[in-house]
């Protein structure tokens, strides 16, 4: 009787789990969701408000973002989008309530405060898209190849 040859994978299995790769963009993303978290968990703790506990949860989930993004973990990937509406609505109301403020531009500190909101918002657009951009690389190798 004729037999079929058995097939052997040539690949090992560590070569069909390639690491995922992180570019610029991702490094880029990753630091800042961890300058965030730690912009996010610093004001409530220099304001001596810990019953701010949003903006503590949001410090220690854009923590660890950037810590899968690191990696580069999809987890990463999830998080960095998911985050994008709060990092936008958080500093906006921070933002509309200082900003209405009787006197809020007559102080340095309250300017410095309300132009960190606004460098915080646009940096958050920035990593959204540059995460929008590189998520094809949040993709294994094999997914890669086979939608070419």
């Amino acid at each position: 009787m004729l037999s079929k040859p058995e097939t052997t994978s040539k690949q090992s299995p560590e070569a069909e789990t390639e690491q995922l790769k992180r570019t610029t963009g991702i490094a880029f993303a990753a630091i800042f969701y961890f300058a965030a978290g730690i912009y996010y968990l610093a004001f409530p703790i220099l304001t001596q408000d810990l019953t701010q506990v949003h903006l503590l949860t949001i410090g220690i989930v854009s923590i660890i973002a950037g810590y899968f993004l690191v990696k580069p973990h999809r987890l990463g990937l999830w998080l960095g989008l998911l985050l994008f509406p709060v990092h936008i609505v958080t500093p906006a109301f921070g933002f509309q309530a200082e900003f209405n403020v009787a006197g809020a531009l007559t102080s340095p500190l309250d300017v410095i405060f309300l132009a960190s909101l606004i460098v915080l918002i646009f940096f958050t657009s920035v990593a959204f898209l540059v995460l929008l951009d590189q998520r094809r690389n949040f993709m294994p190798s094999e997914a890669k190849s086979a939608k070419k």
